[in-house]
């Protein structure tokens, strides 16, 4: 088996050129260059492709041909990728929630490495930005239905539960919390910590989910959190006795955009990006 396409290169320019010498000229190496790559091809492929009275054989002819078919695939494939990269450019806002901060660094990570001439601002807030308003072109979060104005495709479910350090969680009758906030103690999830936290027993509030996780880390206090986030610090556990009241709160996760924004260039590759990454980190 090949193990590498390079060495196809010096068969096909002596077939082509006639000698090992000018091919050693064409390809910038010495002629010995030239025959100890063929014959590390011979010994891949398992079969004589050059003979030093003769020449070039049948079957070498044919792997020569195979070189240039290949080099002409992969310069086409090479130069629609470049093309490619260069008409995705701009600027694109993706408006999501806190709590998918930290599931975002691979994706715009893979974007910035694939396409260089594209902008990517991430607008962070359960508030967030509008997409039907035009203020984004892109939204990702949590939604039991999304609006018919939009288009996107579900993700993955993402679920809550309360986690707490193992010292917290084994006695959680006598620790304190870590709530949402001012907005967002208005919210689905801030309406189930008014109606199991007591407040007494509040020690700290704030809209950022992130906070919130690192104060859970640190054994501040027991938190409702996501799934997802809890499972990347394995300090936290989950508070079972809280699970048949946090199941419910369970939500899909969505990625939606403009019916008019489909066929963008921009929009299409970030959100393919996202969606892949995304499902493999809930994988």
């Amino acid at each position: 088996m090949l193990s590498s396409l390079d060495d196809l290169r010096y068969l096909e320019a002596f077939e082509r050129l006639g000698s090992a010498a000018a091919a050693g000229r064409d390809l910038g190496v010495a002629p010995s260059t030239v025959y100890r790559r063929i014959a590390a091809l011979e010994q891949a492929v398992g079969f004589v492709c050059l003979e030093r009275s003769r020449g070039i054989t049948a079957a070498g002819r044919e792997l020569a041909a195979l070189a240039r078919t290949t080099s002409v695939t992969l310069a086409g494939i090479a130069r629609r990728a470049r093309d490619r990269r260069e008409e995705v450019r701009g600027t694109i806002t993706v408006t999501t929630i806190d709590g998918f901060g930290p599931l975002l660094v691979a994706p715009i990570a893979a974007l910035a490495a694939a396409f260089p001439l594209l902008r990517v601002d991430v607008h962070i807030s359960d508030a967030g930005l509008s997409l039907r308003k035009g203020q984004a072109e892109i939204g990702l979060g949590l939604l039991s239905d999304p609006p018919q104005t939009l288009v996107g495709r579900k993700l993955f479910p993402v679920q809550f539960g309360v986690y707490g350090t193992r010292a917290l969680a084994a006695e959680p009758e006598h620790a304190r919390w870590l709530v949402l906030g001012t907005p967002l103690h208005n919210s689905w999830l801030g309406q189930w910590e008014r109606e199991h936290v007591p407040q007494d027993r509040v020690a700290f509030a704030t809209p950022s989910r992130r906070l919130l996780v690192d104060l859970a880390v640190a054994s501040v206090g027991l938190n409702l959190m996501p799934a997802r986030l809890a499972a990347e610090h394995p300090e936290l556990v989950e508070v079972k006795q809280f699970r048949a009241t946090t199941a419910p709160l369970t939500r899909p996760a969505w990625i939606l955009t403009h019916p008019d924004l489909r066929k963008d260039a921009r929009v299409s590759v970030v959100m393919k990006m996202l969606a892949r990454h995304l499902a493999q980190a809930d994988g």
